[in-house]
C-alpha cells in the first residue's frame, strides 16, 4: 500500500512540558528562562546536544538513545516521557532557575508525578488537580487530607458561600436568589425544584 493510500500520518502527541507560572506581585526572586541554565550536575549526568549558539538544548541518557530524555527551550522544559527520574531532573532545573511556581501540561501520569515531586521541593504546581492518594504519596498528613476533603464537600462549600454573600450583599432578596443558585450548583437542590420555587415566588 502506498503512503497516499494509507491516509494522513497521525499527529504526534503534544509533549509534556514545564513552564514558569505567573509570579505574584510580592515575588521578588529572580527567574531565569535562559536555555542551558541548568545545575552543573545535570551536565555531567547527560550526554548533551547544543544549539548553534552552544547552549545545552537536548539531554540524552546515553549514546544509544534515539530521542532526548528532555529538551530545554529556555521558557519551557519538555519530554515525551513520564519517567520519574526525568521528572525529578526537570524539576531540579526549574528550581535552579527560580521557578517557585510552575505550570505543567501533558499526559496525566506526567502531571501527577510533577505535582507529587514538586511538593517535596516546595514548588507550587498548577495544571493538575491532586487526588487523596496523590497527597498521601506527597507525604501530606492523613488528618490534613481528611480536613481538606471535608472542606470540599458541597454543604460545607455552600455554608462558606453563604457567609460571603451575607457579608457582601445587603439586599435580602438578592441574598436569597444567590444562595438558591449556589445550592443548585452544589447539587443540594435539583434545578426543577429551584425553578418551581422561583415560579411560586413570582406568582405571589
Amino acid at each position: 500500500m502506498s503512503p497516499a493510500q494509507q491516509g494522513p500520518t497521525p499527529a504526534a502527541a503534544p509533549p509534556n512540558t514545564l513552564t514558569p507560572g505567573r509570579s505574584r506581585r510580592d515575588d521578588t526572586g529572580d527567574r531565569s528562562t535562559a536555555k542551558g541554565d541548568v545545575p552543573a550536575a545535570l551536565l555531567d549526568r547527560y550526554l548533551i546536544e547544543r544549539d548553534r549558539q552552544g547552549r545545552a538544548e537536548r539531554f540524552f541518557r546515553d549514546h544509544r538513545a534515539t530521542e532526548p530524555a528532555f529538551r530545554d527551550t529556555g521558557r519551557a522544559l519538555a519530554t515525551t516521557h513520564a519517567y520519574p527520574d526525568v521528572v525529578a531532573d526537570m524539576l531540579k532545573v526549574a528550581q535552579h532557575r527560580g521557578w517557585t511556581r510552575i505550570t505543567v501540561r501533558g499526559d496525566e501520569a506526567f502531571r501527577r508525578d510533577v505535582w507529587i515531586q514538586g511538593q517535596a521541593l516546595g514548588l507550587e504546581v498548577s495544571g493538575y488537580r491532586a487526588r487523596s492518594r496523590d497527597r498521601q504519596a506527597a507525604g501530606e498528613a492523613p488528618q490534613a487530607i481528611r480536613d481538606r476533603e471535608a472542606a470540599s464537600r458541597p454543604a460545607v462549600r455552600l455554608r462558606m458561600a453563604a457567609a460571603v454573600v451575607r457579608a457582601v450583599v445587603t439586599d435580602p432578596e438578592a441574598q436569597r436568589r444567590l444562595l438558591e443558585y449556589a445550592a443548585v450548583r452544589a447539587g443540594l437542590v435539583r434545578p426543577s425544584e429551584h425553578s418551581r420555587a422561583g415560579g411560586r415566588e413570582r406568582d405571589r
